[in-house]
């Protein structure tokens, strides 16, 4: 999560923001091919450094699709308890 106003200064990744990076560059610049990748290092400012793939792929200069990937590291679980009465629909 980046949240400035909340001194929170860096997301440690964030794979959606990279995703319509890549998207956009991609959409915008015609370099000639038909895949652009970005290597993209994150949230190193708060000690949680990530490393992620993204790439947009291009069919007659169109973007036809944008995939993201990278390693991750479990930081936290929890468990949701809801009474059966909020599973009926």
């Amino acid at each position: 999560m980046w949240a400035p106003a909340l001194g929170v200064e860096e997301g440690a990744a964030t794979g959606g923001a990279c995703a319509a990076l890549v998207g956009v560059m991609a959409s915008k610049l015609d370099l000639g091919g038909t895949a652009y990748r970005l290597s993209i290092q994150q949230g190193v400012s708060i000690g949680r450094r990530s490393e992620i793939e993204a790439e947009a792929r291009k069919s007659d200069g169109v973007v036809t699709s944008v995939s993201v990937g990278g390693a991750t590291a479990h930081v936290a679980s929890g468990e949701i308890d809801l009474p059966p009465s909020a599973l009926v629909s």
